[in-house]
This record gives structure tokens, sequence and C-alpha cells, in this order.
């Protein structure tokens, strides 16, 4: 077997295991403060965003690939998670691999260990320095709470820092102003988690409110039981006219019970199945000062600290601390000019326990990021024409210094035409999995080897950056007052990215070693786009119909033996399409109807499939919802991740009851 095969056979070996081969919140205001399901689609154009530049503006002027989904849209849907609510946004990769868990990304890259995605909850990153992504079974809140999500595809690394390499998610919930009276919801259905919860706000007085809510989900299926509760608070204080406070935090804990095989952890011969418990669990707090200035402008102190605990049996055992603050400021500094600068740091502090499957060297580790940024918005023309110049300059402790610029020309022609183009630098910094990793897998058998082989893959402190080198380019039009368009076109150009590269085996009498090391041996390009129709025939119907493409290739370098990728580049879908229908009926009822197609993925052995979703509400009274939802209701059950086809997503009915008083 020449050293090719044998990387072969070790790549496959770790994917079997599910490991790698290669490997400021948002604020939105309402139009005259009016619900988003009365607004028109011309109204919901002029939504003041401030993810894609950090301030606001309207999602027509922002010179970036942005879609908003908006609170109305996530409860008609019927989607009951932040990650069924991510399937609302045209180009974002959601594939279930399980009944809590996801592989979530955009722009490519998918796989059980996401990297290139920033997500935000409420301007707190939920982004772990383990594998520098994100645990979806652990991204919580009560979606009735959600105020909207908003989806930046594309490199953001000169506004959100490291890791915003393919795109930036932010979820928003809303203010305690806005969440008076009581909450109460429960639901459940075919093959879907039993859940419920409820939530109390109230004003403090006539410059403050309040509100604490508490949830809970809990499955029983086969021979694994899982559930969870989760709690929070939200403190919203206004003492000035101008000022704005808050103060939140949640706290949460899930555990599943099931059966787990001992020489999975000790490299034995196959024995007894035992019974252990799987533990997530956590807690945050994070507080908010915003003043807002002249010119659109506003003076923002932002702080947080988050702990987190995760025990696999078998695997290894995690907690974290996290402590982020982050400072913002902008002014105008002349009458064609609009700057934006902030500072920031970041340490994290992590204990991990190994067992003889995975090891971390150091078992203990504490990690410290320092930041600033700038942007100037530069008016080239009388208001229409804008050049945006940028950079992040971050210091972390695997790389140390990294430099992320940013160049965007927009043109409003006029209040109903935007274009819009960028070129952008981005980088995914290494992560302890990078750096401080063994795994060492079980025997396993190859053909034509007469010994049994075990697989070593070690990370490397020479492992760097990832890098992007993107180009952007986007046509916006308010076509009519019942119609708007959005087209985005991206070219990435990747290098240095993560490979396993396979050393001279070790052949001992009773087995064969295979090492592997971490490195940098692959670069790439991919390019695609998306392209949104939204369209309102009536006051009472909106319809979407979305449309993503992506094509990537990716090469290893002449001296990189990793054979994975094309596999790679097999994980995220050529083609998604989809079709949304949102009907308001007479009698209190609206209906929703979603039809979404998703190509194959050749890499894992996942075919193409349609699913079809639909969601039906009844207002008896405005205090009282009942909504019945179906999702995948055309096809019995498909596979959408996982290669062994352990997990189907099958098709399920559920209800849900939510009382406000």
């Amino acid at each position: 077997m020449n050293p090719r095969d044998l990387a072969v056979a070790s790549c496959l070996t770790l994917s079997a295991w599910a490991l790698p081969c290669t490997g400021m919140g948002m604020a939105v205001q309402f139009l005259a403060q009016r619900d988003l399901a009365d607004l028109s689609l011309e109204e919901l154009s002029s939504i003041v965003i401030t993810t894609a530049s950090k301030r606001e503006e309207t999602r027509m002027e922002a010179p970036a690939s942005v879609f908003v989904i908006t609170r109305e849209e996530i409860r008609r849907s019927g989607a009951t998670s932040i990650a069924e609510a991510l399937r609302l946004a045209p180009g974002v990769e959601v594939a279930r691999r399980g009944p809590d868990t996801w592989a979530i990304s955009m722009r490519g890259f998918n796989s059980d260990i996401t990297n290139k995605l920033l997500v935000l909850i409420d301007g707190r990153s939920v982004y772990s320095p383990l594998y520098a992504g994100v645990f979806w079974d652990v991204q919580d809140t009560l979606v009735e709470d959600i105020d909207r999500i908003e989806v930046i595809a594309g490199p953001g690394g000169t506004l959100w820092g490291a890791n915003a390499v393919n795109g930036v998610v932010n979820i928003i919930t809303r203010s305690a102003f806005d969440t008076e009276g009581g909450y109460v919801e429960i639901g459940g259905g075919s093959r879907e988690p039993r859940s419920g919860g409820i939530r109390y706000g109230a004003r403090l007085g006539a410059d403050a409110a309040a509100r604490v809510y508490v949830k809970y989900f809990d499955v029983d299926r086969d021979s694994d039981e899982r559930d969870g509760a989760q709690g929070g608070f939200r403190l919203d204080w206004e003492p000035l006219a101008s000022d704005r406070l808050t103060l939140q935090g949640d706290v949460y804990r899930g555990g599943k019970e099931g059966l787990f095989r001992a020489d999975v952890e000790l490299g034995a011969p196959p024995g007894p199945p035992f019974r252990d418990e799987q533990v997530v669990a956590g807690h945050n707090l994070l507080g908010r000062w915003v003043r807002p200035l002249a010119g659109g402008f506003d003076m923002r102190l932002q702080a947080y600290y988050d702990h987190t605990r995760r025990d696999i049996p078998g695997t290894y055992n995690e907690r974290r601390d996290t402590f982020d603050v982050d400072f913002q400021h902008g002014f105008r500094p002349a009458d064609r000019h609009e700057v934006l600068w902030g500072l920031g740091f970041r340490i994290t502090r992590d204990e991990l326990d190994n067992t003889l499957f995975a090891t971390f060297d150091p078992a203990s580790r504490t990690d410290r990021t320092y930041s600033a940024f700038v942007q100037d918005k530069i008016d080239l023309r009388q208001r229409r024409l804008f050049l945006t110049l940028g950079s992040k300059f971050e210091h972390n402790d695997y790389t140390g210094f990294e430099l992320q610029p940013n160049a965007r020309l927009s043109w409003l022609i006029d209040e109903r035409r935007m274009v819009w183009a960028a070129v952008s630098r981005a980088v995914r910094i290494p992560s302890r999995l990078d750096t401080d990793l063994t795994v060492t897998t079980p025997p396993f058998s190859v053909p034509d080897i007469p010994q049994p082989v075990h697989v070593v893959v070690e990370g490397s402190e020479d492992f760097e950056s990832e890098e992007l080198l993107a180009y952007e380019a986007g046509y916006r039009l308010q076509a009519r007052a019942d119609l708007s368009l959005d087209l985005a076109l991206f070219y990435n150009d990747y290098d240095r990215l993560r490979t396993q590269e396979s050393e001279t085996p070790v052949f001992e009498d009773d087995y064969i070693l295979l090492p592997n090391t971490a490195s940098n041996g692959m670069r790439g390009r991919a390019y695609g786009g998306t392209f949104a129709v939204n369209w309102q025939p009536v006051s009472t119907w909106n319809v979407q119909a979305h449309y993503a493409h992506l094509d990537m290739r990716l090469r290893s370098r002449p001296d990189s033996l990793d054979p994975s990728a094309p596999l790679i580049a097999g994980n995220g879908p050529r083609h998604q399409y989809a079709l949304r229908s949102y009907l308001d009926l007479p009698y209190g009822l609206d209906l929703y109807l979603g039809l979404r197609w998703v190509d194959d993925l050749p890499n894992l052995d996942v075919g193409s499939y349609a699913a079809v979703d639909a969601s039906l509400r009844w207002w008896p009274s405005d205090d009282l919802e009942l909504s019945l939802t179906g999702v995948n209701l055309t096809d019995r059950r498909h596979v959408e991740f996982t290669s062994d086809g352990s997990y189907r997503v099958e098709r399920a009915v559920y209800g849900r009851i939510g009382w406000r008083f």
C-alpha cells in the first residue's frame, strides 16, 4: 500500500468518527412602530440594519449580501429552533444530523464542525475556540422573543474579526419594552420533542422594563433519552432621553442518557456497552451601554461573560470561561467622511479532561485576543456613490498579528436601484483542534493488510491561519411596491486550508501505526451566488423564491499527500431552490407553504431531496394562538448529511398553543 492509499484509509476512518479530514448586535427599527406583518415590501426594504456596516443603514443601502428573516416569517413557518429558522434564508446550508444536531454553513465547507461562520446572539459571539465553530445544540431561546435574524453572506472579518470568513449570522431578541405581560406556549407531536415555555415581562417605572423566561424540551426516542431546560432574563433601562442600558443572561442544561461502548475509548476488543450521560450546560451574562450620537452614529460599550460545560463520554470533557469587552464609536470628521472605529479584548480559558481517544496538550490553556478596527465611508458623489475602506487589526496567541482589510463601492442609482461591489480579506485563526489535539482511533481493518491499523492525528504548533480573498458584487431592485429582487455574486480564493498529512507508517508486531499531522496544504476557489425574489400580489399574500449556486474546486499543494480536497468540495450542495408562500385567510387564519430542493452531497453519498413544509395558524382571539405544522410532508424520510444514514429526517406533524396574558 502506497502512502497516498494509507492517507485515504486514515481519512475515511476519521470521517466515520465525525472528525475532520481538513478541516454587536443588530439594531432594527420599525416604521412608525408597526408590526412587520403590516408593512409592504417597499417599507420592508427601508428597515434599518447594522450588521453589514456596524452602523444604522437601510437594507437598500447595505453594500453586502444581506437577508433579514423577520419575526413574522419565523412564527408563520412554524420553526421551533434557530437552526430551522435559518432555512428561510437563501444560500444558508442547513442539514439536520440528529434530533437536535445540525451542520450549518454558507458558501461551502459544511461539516460536523463547520468553522468559517460567525454566529452572534444579541452581540455575544457563540463561536467555540475548541474547534472554531458553533455547537448548535445549545443555541436556544424562546422563538417568540426573537426579533429577527440578519444573515450576511460573505466575509465580515473587517468588522467582526477572525472566523467571520464565509458569513455572519446575527440573532437579535426583542427589547423588554416590547414583551410586557405573560406568555405561555406548549407543543409536541410525531417524531418531535415535547416542549414548553413561559415568559413574563413588566415595566419597572417609566424608563425601564424587564422579562424572565423558562423553557424546556424532552425527547424519548429509541434507547436514548434527552432533555434540557433553559432560563434567562433581560433588563432594558433608558435613564436619560438618549442612553440605553441592557443587562441580560441565560442559564441552560441538557443531558442525554444512552449506551456507550468501552472499546471506543480504550481501543480494546469490543466489550459490553455501559450507560453514561452526555451533559451540556452553561450560563452567560451580557451588559451593553449605547449612547446615540449625531449623524446616525452611536457610542457603545459591551461586555459579556460566558461559561460552558460539555461532557462527552469516551471522547472529552470541556470547561470553558470566556470574557469579552468591545467598544465602538463613530463620528464625521468632514462633510464627505463617516468614520467608525472600535477596540476589543477577549480572553478564554479552558480545562479539558483527556481520554485515550482524544488528548489535548496542554490540558488547560488561556488565550487572549486584542483587536482594533477602523472604517471610513466616503461620499464620492452627492450621497449616491460611496467608497467604504476599512480594516481589522487583530493579535491572537496562535499566529500573532492578523490584518483583515476590505474595500466596498456602492452606487444608489435611485431610490429603487442599488449596485455594490467589494474586495475583502478574512482569516480563520487556529483552534485547539488544529494545534493541541491528538486523536488515536481504535484498531480497524484495512483490506490487504494483515495487522490491525491505528490512526493517530496530531495538531501542529506551526498551523497557520486559513486565508480567504473574496470578490463580491450585487444588485438590489425594488421594481414596484409589490416586487423586489436581490442578486449577489461571489468569487472566493482560499489558501492555507487545513489538511491532514500522512507520515511514515510505523510497523509493530501486533499493529500498524499511521501517524498524521495537521497542516495547511490545501488551496482552492469557489464561486456562485444567490438570487431572491419577493412578490406581494395582494396585501394578504407574500411569495418568496430563492436560488443559490455553489461551485467549489479545491486542490492539494504539490507537497501535500492529503487526498480529501475533492471530498470537501462535495460537502455543499451545488444548487438550492426554495419557494415560500405566506397567506392571510379569513377568520383569524394564516397559512404557510414552503418547498425546498437541495442538491446531492457527493462526498457524503447523500442524494438530492425535496421537502414540503406547511403551517396553519389560527387566532381565535387576540391572546390565543394555535398552530399545526407539518414538515417533510411529501417524503417519508430522507438523509440530509450523515454519510452512514444513521439519522433520517422523517415526516412529522406537531402542534403548538401560545397564550398571552
